[in-house]
């Protein structure tokens, strides 16, 4: 018997063994039963690409950041994967406390890996910006690991069984290398099960530049969003930093990738109010307050 042609890789196991059978009967006199199975195939393939029944309508979340859903035409698209990143000290994990938080407070259930810090420093982190996330423990919204090592395998057991809606790595470059990933096939089921799950997702990532500088890795490529973190002087006449964030990439998004001046108050991060930017009076207040340190994890 001659090998079958690849149009029949989809046809099932029993289509086979017909065509097999009058093959035998029919010989050279198949091409009736190749051209029916040709289209068996064109039909089989339009029904798994009925975009009739496929939504199109996009939900998107709050982030929990004011300011930020309006750069994100309402919020992040549910069910996406978003990088997290930026040199040191320029406020990833706060803003990443803030987007699970913000799921608590609509009963949403939320899940951190924390590879840096265990929960006494995470509820000490929280505490500075009247965060009580003891609450949304004892409540069971929010499931934490600092200082996590669990293995991948472990992390998807972990999701299966909370099933949560948010999901924070903070900071992934401790546990996995992002210039490695794609060849990586235990961290690609990870992301497998949370796309499938449509679980929207931050991983952070640390930077070592900031964003006069682009460069890339696995996580940037693979992820749905990549939103900066970063401490500049927004001319060259400012002898002050100032922090600031952009949306380098959002899918099925209009963005704007200018950088956004951002400050932190005693609530967490929240945005400047247009044309509303630091002087050196609120500069100083801000490098001396307590709540807002000169470096902001």
């Amino acid at each position: 018997m001659r090998a079958k042609h690849p149009i029949h890789t989809t046809i099932s196991t029993e289509a086979i063994r017909v065509l097999e059978r009058y093959e035998k009967e029919l010989g050279a006199k198949n091409a009736v039963l190749e051209r029916a199975l040709l289209n068996m195939d064109k039909l089989r393939f339009k029904a798994k690409l009925d975009t009739t029944r496929m939504e199109t309508h996009i939900k998107r979340i709050s982030t929990g950041i004011p300011g930020l859903d309006n750069l994100l035409e309402g919020g992040i698209p549910k069910g996406f994967l978003i990088t997290l990143t930026g040199p040191p000290g320029t406020g990833k994990t706060t803003l990443a406390m803030q987007f699970l938080l913000e799921g608590t407070e609509h009963h949403e259930k939320c899940l951190l890996f924390s590879y840096e810090e265990d929960i006494k420093q995470l509820v000490k982190h929280c505490t500075r910006f009247g965060w009580d996330i003891g609450k949304y423990l004892n409540d069971g919204y929010l499931e934490v690991f600092g200082i996590t090592r669990l293995t991948p395998e472990e992390i998807i057991d972990v999701i299966e069984a909370f099933k949560p809606e948010r999901i924070v790595f903070d900071s992934i470059n401790v546990f996995a290398d992002t210039h490695n990933l794609r060849h990586t096939p235990s961290w690609r089921n990870v992301l497998k099960t949370i796309k499938t799950r449509e679980i929207t997702t931050i991983i952070v990532t640390e930077k070592r530049h900031g964003l006069e500088k682009r460069e890339y890795d696995d996580y940037d490529f693979m992820s749905d969003g990549i939103i900066f973190l970063d401490k500049t002087t927004l001319s060259e006449f400012d002898t002050y930093k100032t922090y600031v964030l952009a949306i380098q990439k959002m899918r099925a998004t209009k963005t704007d990738e200018t950088p956004k001046p951002i400050k932190f108050t005693e609530k967490g991060i929240e945005f400047y109010k247009q044309l509303h930017l630091p002087g050196e009076k609120e500069t100083r207040q801000r490098t001396t307050n307590p709540l807002n340190p000169r470096t902001h994890r």
